[in-house]
C-alpha cells in the first residue's frame, strides 16, 4: 500500500500515529509524510525540520514540505491544492489526518482541508494529538510490541520533548498513557485510536 500521513506541525504525525507507520512500514508498505509548517512558533524551525527528517528516516519515508507558517495555516484553495498536490504524487491507499475537533486553528484547518482534497480517496482516517478534543475512536492499531520503537520516533524531535506546557510532564509520557488508554479500550496493553472518515474493508472471498 502506498500510505500519507498529514500534519501540521513536526512531531503531530509521531504522537498520532507513528507507531501505526512504523508497523505499516516494517511491513513493505510506502509510507510518506507531509508536514505543512516548520513549526517556527514551537522553536527553531530548522532545527524542527532537522528532527522532523530525522524520524522520517527511522521510518523510511518519504518527506513532503509545506510551506505554511506555524498558528497561520488558513482554510483556503491554496491548503487544498497542496495537499490535493502531494496526494496525487504519492497515489495513496491510505490517508491519516488530525482529527476535525482540536482546539489548535491548524489542526482544526488541515482536517477540514483534508476532507475536500481525499472526497475520492476511499481510506481517511483521523488520528489525535494533545489537542484533540471529543476524540471517540473506533478503529484500533495494536502498538504494544513497538510502543518503545514509537517514543524513539518521539524522541527524534528533542527539542519538543518536555514542552507540553503541563509541569513535569514529558511528551514521552503523555504518548505512553495515551497508548495504555486506547489499548484497554481495545483489549491490548498499548494502541492508538483512530476515527475514520471512510474505511474499505475489501475480502477476496
Amino acid at each position: 500500500m502506498n500510505i500519507l500521513a498529514i500534519g501540521s506541525h513536526p512531531d503531530d504525525l509521531e504522537y498520532g500515529c507513528g507507531g501505526t507507520l512504523l508497523k505499516l512500514s516494517a511491513r513493505g508498505n510506502k509510507v510518506s509524510l507531509f508536514v505543512l509548517s516548520a513549526g517556527e512558533i514551537g522553536g527553531d524551525p530548522k532545527a524542527r525540520i532537522k528532527e522532523q527528517q530525522r524520524s522520517a528516516k527511522i521510518l523510511k519515508a518519504k518527506l513532503y514540505l509545506g510551506d505554511f507558517k506555524d498558528t497561520e495555516i488558513v482554510l483556503s484553495k491554496k491548503l487544498i491544492n497542496s495537499i490535493e498536490n502531494v496526494i496525487r504524487k504519492v497515489n495513496p491507499t491510505l490517508i491519516f489526518v488530525h482529527h476535525l475537533e482540536d482546539t489548535h486553528q491548524d489542526h482544526r484547518n488541515v482536517s477540514q482541508a483534508t476532507i475536500t482534497a481525499t472526497r475520492y480517496i476511499r481510506n481517511v482516517l483521523f488520528y489525535e494529538v494533545p489537542t484533540t478534543v471529543n476524540f471517540s475512536p473506533t478503529v484500533f492499531v495494536d502498538i504494544g510490541k513497538i510502543k518503545g520503537k514509537k517514543l524513539k520516533l518521539l524522541e527524534s524531535h528533542k527539542s519538543q520533548v518536555h514542552l507540553t506546557r503541563v509541569a513535569e510532564l514529558s511528551i514521552l509520557e503523555s504518548a505512553g498513557s495515551s497508548s495504555i488508554f486506547r489499548g484497554f479500550q481495545n483489549r491490548v496493553k498499548h494502541a492508538e485510536g483512530f476515527v475514520p472518515l471512510r474505511l474499505a474493508l475489501d475480502f477476496n472471498l
